[in-house]
């Protein structure tokens, strides 16, 4: 950013700001989990092609729901089930830096890490999460025995990281990803800062489908006109011009009908904002949030 100042007696008279284009918006450190699951391959490939499309380092973080054993308790345990224990935990470590290396080694990655943090996954989820641009996680799978952990790993790095998160289903995604988006957004917050968080990815996209959800008119309610007006022209400050769609916000559930229109689309990436309402309003009625990252079937870019 180059900055030029005028300066009178008072100080600063006048500051303008002068922005290249190397300072928009751009990722230069991903993190993806990685584990024993088998979505995590899928996971890691997608990571390391939009890290190489990119040009991002790209950082693997190994964490499973294990339990530390403390001296106390390893104490309890006989030695030789303490040794096969430590022996399969280490195998199990030394499998997933293999995968993840093996993905970043034929995405021809200049510069990748591998980390393997000590203590509570979740907690070192959101720490790890919250130094990167980008944090890449899986789709809870329902056939996997960890998809409660899967789910809270989720739940946590939305909520707790303050970045965006890119959600891959645990089918995989194809080959192409963000050629053609779907842009959800019902004018909140969380849906804005989504938008701003994708612009990286939109820019390079061949099609962007923006749909607005409203609530019905109303006194201090903004139209739907309003509202598009409004997005077409910060979509042109990026060089876009998408399609932008209304739907009603009112009317039958909002994540099946978004899926719907996805297909309809061909979409290969769905950008949205994650749990915009509170919490436990979440948690008691579900929401958008919920059905989309239960049923999702191509990879989602969420901001909350």
């Amino acid at each position: 950013m180059q900055v030029n100042a005028v300066y009178g007696p008072g100080g600063y008279s006048a500051q303008w700001f002068r922005l290249s284009k190397g300072t928009r918006m751009s990722i230069k450190t991903m993190l993806v989990h990685v584990d024993d699951a088998a979505g995590s391959k899928s996971r890691v490939d997608v990571a390391a092609r939009v890290a190489r499309d990119v040009d991002a380092r790209l950082i693997g973080a190994y964490l499973v729901p294990t339990a530390d054993i403390t001296p106390s308790v390893a104490a309890l345990i006989p030695k030789d089930v303490l040794a096969r224990r430590m022996d399969d935990t280490a195998r199990a470590q030394k499998a997933s830096e293999a995968l993840f290396k093996d993905a970043v080694s034929r995405a021809a990655l200049a510069s990748i890490e591998w980390r393997a943090p000590a203590g509570d996954a979740l907690q070192s989820a959101v720490v790890h999460g919250r130094n990167c641009d980008l944090m890449v996680l899986g789709q809870p799978d329902p056939d996997d025995p960890f998809m409660g952990f899967s789910s809270d790993l989720l739940t946590a790095a939305l909520l707790g990281i303050g970045r965006p998160i890119l959600v891959v289903p645990y089918i995989g995604a194809q080959a192409l990803l963000g050629k053609r988006v779907v842009v959800a957004t019902d004018g909140g917050r969380e849906a804005a800062r989504a938008i701003g968080d994708a612009w990286f990815l939109l820019r390079r996209a061949s099609e962007v489908k923006v749909l607005v959800g409203t609530v019905a008119d109303s006194e201090g309610a903004p139209s739907f006109t309003q509202t598009s007006e409004r997005l077409a022209k910060w979509f042109s400050d990026h060089d876009l011009q998408p399609e932008i769609e209304r739907y009603d916000a009112e009317a039958g559930d909002h994540g099946e009908w978004l899926l719907s229109r996805v297909a309809d689309f061909a979409a290969d990436l769905i950008v949205m904002g994650g749990y915009g309402h509170p919490r436990m309003r979440e948690i008691v009625l579900g929401g958008i949030t919920r059905t989309i990252l239960r049923t999702m079937t191509v990879p989602v870019l969420m901001s909350h």
